[in-house]
């Protein structure tokens, strides 16, 4: 079923935080109008040049033409289910050959069994006749996987050595209404249950399946068992992904900080629940909630460990499989409060970001992104990037923050031209404002695609630029110093612009050294700040708190 929408005409134009350097400007359109898509999950470029995405409780598979926001209807899966916020119709892998011989497409999608939930992994062959596509024919090639109202992952790949991998998390257990459920991440099957198909302890793992959905002869022993399973203990790991030189990369949540960023290996064990982000004893303990003999009958509390229950810290672990993240995000120490009463409420408060997604960054185009993962994060409205070795086996430096918008952001897509981005964004849930100290829950564009343009005029000037400025503090409360490191013999002028493209504030013309100015008046959030020179612009993100 063919659907024409027609798109907005919306720009803005949205400034990356780049530290002390260049910064980059990006055009921001939606792909059509708001609400195009119903409770949108996963997001897909394909060979066509079409935006496939999948719609988690309705169980449709829609293309969107990028430029004009034609919706195309391929399926509504009938036998879908979806009676949760985390289950339905999640991971969508496309063929790399899917417009030549291999027409294939594999979904991931909850269905009921005697009215408990299932996960199946399928195979559907894709048609197009005159730009009216369908997926029909389907082959189960992996049936009652386990499945949740909570943390089922769902994030399905295609490799390069043509396998499938497929995240699994922990079902939610041990926390909120699964408070009692077991964290099944550490447990790995028996010969038997592999033997009968039974896999119960899949949870909290990446799977790695041949197309069939058998199991790969050189999948890692674990146990003293060959499985599906590729890597272990995981929590909810929502990215993935691969690099082109093979490597494979991961994001998932953490519980109230750590989020990680991991490289996935064969074999490895990453922790959870025993071990949270690093190994470091900080801000997490492990309470087994399910330890109690009437756990049931217990109050279940956010961070709290009641009297009797089972108690471990980090450093309690010992494996031989473990293997650190590549990187933890916000990670704070024990003595940090969840309580800061600027926060306006105890949700936000808390570091984690909550990455729905993973891609990665290789092009050329911005040649201070090359070789960098960029984090979606559904919690915080925005993209985070972490800069890679050349080798992508170290994040070197901090995470920087980009296309910040008030929506939440469920998945990311990187044209392979290096100049476009798209960004799926979600329906229902919050997240937070500019500042991360508010909550919103009226979007700015739900259930839609963003398309993020490289500004390469705006760019190129700032590209010229040395890193002539240091700005600080930043993040400010109030006062911020310009120091302007060049020897000048014109003054620059200084401007500050909301993330609408307005100018809030002009600040006095810069000399040559210290200039001190109060923002202080200003509503906490996100600004840019612009020079403009004889040399041409220079621009950086400023956040007042």
């Amino acid at each position: 079923m063919l659907i024409i929408r027609s798109a907005l005409l919306l720009l803005f134009v949205i400034t990356a935080s780049t530290g002390y350097s260049q910064s980059e400007s990006f055009n921001m359109t939606p792909v059509g109008p708001d609400n195009l898509l119903h409770k949108p999950w996963d997001l897909n470029l394909g060979p066509d040049g079409h935006l496939w995405v999948t719609e988690r409780e309705r169980g449709i598979v829609v293309r969107i033409d990028p430029e004009s926001g034609t919706r195309d209807e391929l399926i509504q899966i009938a036998d879908h289910s979806s009676t949760a916020g985390q289950d339905g119709l999640l991971g969508l892998a496309l063929h790399p050959q899917l417009l030549d011989d291999q027409p294939f497409v594999y979904l991931s999608y909850t269905h009921l069994v005697d009215g408990e939930r299932n996960q199946r992994i399928a195979r559907y062959q894709y048609s197009n006749q005159d730009g009216d596509g369908s997926l029909s024919d389907p082959v189960i090639i992996l049936d009652s996987l386990p499945s949740s109202n909570d943390h089922n992952s769902g994030r399905l790949i295609w490799g390069p050595d043509d396998n499938l991998y497929y995240t699994i998390g922990d079902q939610g257990g041990n926390q909120n209404r699964n408070f009692c459920d077991p964290i099944l991440s550490q447990v790995l099957p028996s010969q038997e249950e592999i033997d009968e198909g039974d896999w119960r302890h899949y949870p909290g793992k990446v799977l790695r399946l041949n197309p069939d959905g058998s199991i790969p002869e050189d999948n890692p022993v674990l146990g003293g068992v060959r499985s599906h399973i590729f890597s272990y203990g995981h929590r909810n790991p929502q990215g993935l992904v691969f690099a082109s030189n093979g490597l494979l990369y991961s994001d998932e949540h953490g519980p109230n900080t750590d989020d990680e960023v991991n490289l996935i290996t064969g074999g490895s064990n990453y922790g959870w629940p025993r071990v949270v982000g690093f190994q470091d004893d900080q801000a997490y303990d492990y309470c087994n909630w399910s330890s109690s003999a009437n756990c049931d009958a217990l109050d279940y509390q956010n961070g709290a460990c009641p009297e009797g229950l089972t108690l471990l810290e980090e450093s309690s672990f010992v494996d031989s499989n473990y293997r650190e993240p590549l990187f933890s995000m916000f990670a704070v120490t024990d003595d940090y409060d969840y309580n800061n009463p600027a926060c306006e409420n105890a949700w936000i408060c808390r570091p984690n970001v909550a990455p729905s997604s993973i891609a990665v960054y290789e092009s050329d185009a911005i040649p201070s992104w090359k070789n960098s993962l960029l984090v979606a994060s559904l919690k915080r409205g925005r993209v985070y990037r972490l800069k890679l070795d050349s080798q992508g086996l170290t994040v070197m430096g901090d995470t920087t923050e980009h296309f910040y918008t008030p929506n939440r952001y469920r998945d990311i897509v990187a044209h392979p031209d290096g100049k476009t981005f798209y960004i799926l964004t979600g329906e229902t849930g919050r997240t937070s404002g500019p500042s991360g100290l508010t909550v919103i829950r009226d979007y700015q564009n739900p259930s839609t695609i963003l398309k993020f343009t490289l500004n390469e005029t705006v760019s190129a000037n700032d590209q010229r630029m040395p890193s002539p400025v240091r700005v600080w503090p930043n993040p400010t409360t109030g006062k911020i110093t310009i120091e302007w490191q060049e020897q000048r013999e014109s003054a620059a002028e200084a401007q500050l612009f909301n993330l609408h493209g307005q100018v809030v504030k002009t600040l006095p013309e810069l000399q040559t050294g210290l200039t001190q100015t109060n923002i202080g008046d200003l509503p906490s959030g996100f600004y840019i700040l612009r020079l403009q020179t004889q040399e041409g612009p220079w621009q950086q993100t400023v956040v007042i708190h």
